[in-house]
């Protein structure tokens, strides 16, 4: 594996790290002797069987086990999750890989494809729920979200948003639409599932709060991703047009869908025809902390062409829901962002270097996939940044809004990429102090040599040279197998039943 080099930049130090390739989990760290309170992880997973203390494991609808797993890093440094089910090789895996929908808190949603079958799960970094008035330490734990009664057409393709309740609980839901032919026009109603009840509910008809402006934005919205707005609301974001806002989720009255336009002074990034240059995701991101709402945008010299040498600003704006409209909060130029000369000399070629002042001109560098920090007001920006577009080898750049910087920076690859953007800042791992404790960190980075999930079966032989049914085979005999593993009380009781078995036949012959 290839080491890669993370050089950060402080307001009074330059520290110079060095982490393993983030593709071999096991060689991944964790910040000192703790936790990151956040990480930029990775929205798509490695498959491997590799485990360590974050490790949290459920079923399928159909009986799989599955495992997921964190590799942590402070960021810019990218962290990863990988996941495993046994008997299922990384080739078997459906298409999209394992990925995340969205986090929230102490919480990760996640979509695993599997034989075409699509399931959702939450990860909890607080574990299950405690009982009584003492706090317990709690394992991490992994859910799988089981389907609406009665069935909701298109379940396993619903656009679902994450919400933690303010404890160990959390509550997902999706805004399902049908045609109202009384009323000739579409009928909007929220179904949530809570983890204290273990069940969806379906609400009544939302009630649309909308101007006739929001109204044609909310006809053309496209949803790119999640938010948790406050401790009762969730938004659906489309970067190119605002905020699809769905209140009153929890007092029993119908809930209320608000429009929140984006900004009115935001760049245009479509062509003479309506259509974008390239997917919003390339220049802006929307964030949330408690109930301020926070949106970035990158305003390129050309919007059609981001190539090397192209100027450009990143503005963002802040909106709390009761507000009238969105505050311009900060403007960074790339042309006036510092950068320490010894990144100059560590990281980047001669050919980036102004040939008079010797100095690195990061506008030389192509830019795209802006992120917020989790934070929302720290102005903290990263971007992914490249010599060239089509390169594999890249760069995660920290941007100190408040005082034009380049913080600090990582070399990341972005060969096996399947998300746009391909990062996300998240919480979660925070979350751990009360859970796992501080000798279970080193665990991090090491492998768990007893993994229960790597049982292995013996090689299973179809006569008939079906491929299709030896991979069933497989991996119904894994599951088979890992059943018993999973449940030594199960052994322990069919052995005392032999044993009473065996002991009332002798009595019964003497």
């Amino acid at each position: 594996m290839a080491a890669l080099s993370t050089v950060s930049v402080r307001p009074s130090t330059l520290m110079d790290t060095t982490n393993a390739d983030a593709a071999d989990p096991a060689s991944s760290t964790s910040a000192g002797a703790g936790y990151p309170e956040r990480v930029l992880l990775n929205k798509t997973a490695r498959i491997s069987a590799d485990r360590n203390a974050t490790t949290a494991a459920c079923r399928t609808r159909d009986g799989q086990a599955i495992a997921v797993s964190f590799w942590l890093a402070d960021p810019p440094d990218v962290s990863h999750f990988s996941v495993h089910c046994p008997g299922i090789e990384e080739g078997d895996f459906s298409k999209p890989p394992p990925s995340i929908i969205s986090a929230e808190g102490a919480f990760v949603l996640f979509r695993v494809t599997l034989e075409e079958s699509d399931h959702h799960l939450v990860y909890s970094a607080c574990g299950n729920p405690t009982t009584g008035k003492k706090k317990k330490k709690n394992k991490p734990s992994f859910h799988l979200l089981p389907d609406p009664k009665p069935a909701v057409e298109a379940f396993e393709s619903q656009q679902f948003g994450l919400l933690p309740l303010g404890d160990e609980h959390y509550a997902v839901a999706f805004l399902d639409h049908r045609w109202d032919s009384r009323g000739n026009a579409w009928a909007y109603r929220a179904y949530v599932f809570s983890s204290k009840t273990k069940a969806w509910k379906k609400s009544r008809d939302a009630s649309l709060h909308l101007s006739e402006s929001d109204r044609l934005l909310f006809d053309r919205h496209a949803s790119s991703k999640q938010i948790a707005v406050g401790a009762s609301s969730l938004g659906w974001v489309d970067l190119m047009r605002g905020i699809i806002l769905l209140s009153n989720l929890f007092d029993g009255e119908p809930p209320v869908i608000t429009y929140i336009p984006l900004p009115a002074e935001k760049v245009c990034i479509t062509d003479k025809h309506g259509y974008p240059h390239y997917a919003p995701e390339y220049f802006c991101d929307v964030v949330c902390c408690h109930d301020l709402i926070s949106f970035v945008e990158i305003d390129f010299e050309d919007p059609g062409c981001r190539a090397n040498g192209k100027a450009w600003k990143a503005t963002t704006w802040h909106r709390k829901v009761s507000w009238d409209d969105w505050h311009k909060h900060a403007t960074v130029d790339v042309a006036h962002i510092s950068v320490d000369p010894r990144y100059s000399a560590m990281l980047f070629p001669d050919l980036l270097l102004d040939d008079q002042k010797q100095e690195l001109e990061l506008k030389n560098l192509f830019f795209l996939n802006p992120i917020l920090g989790v934070s929302g007001d720290d102005d903290l920006l990263y971007m992914l940044a490249k010599v060239d577009e089509g390169d594999d080898a890249a760069w995660v750049a920290a941007v100190d809004m408040k005082h034009a910087a380049l913080q600090s920076l990582a070399t990341v690859s972005t060969k096996d990429s399947n998300a746009i953007p391909m990062y996300r800042e998240c919480a979660f791992p925070s979350y751990y102090i009360n859970n796992i404790s501080s000798s279970d960190v080193g665990n991090l980075v090491e492998k768990d040599k007893s993994d229960k999930w790597q049982q292995r079966g013996p090689n299973l032989v179809d006569s008939g040279g079906n491929p299709q049914k030896k991979k069933r085979q497989k991996k119904k005999h894994a599951r088979l197998v890992d059943r018993p593993v999973e449940h030594p009380f199960f052994l322990y009781f069919i052995g005392c039943v032999i044993i009473a078995i065996i002991v009332k036949v002798f009595f019964h012959l003497s």
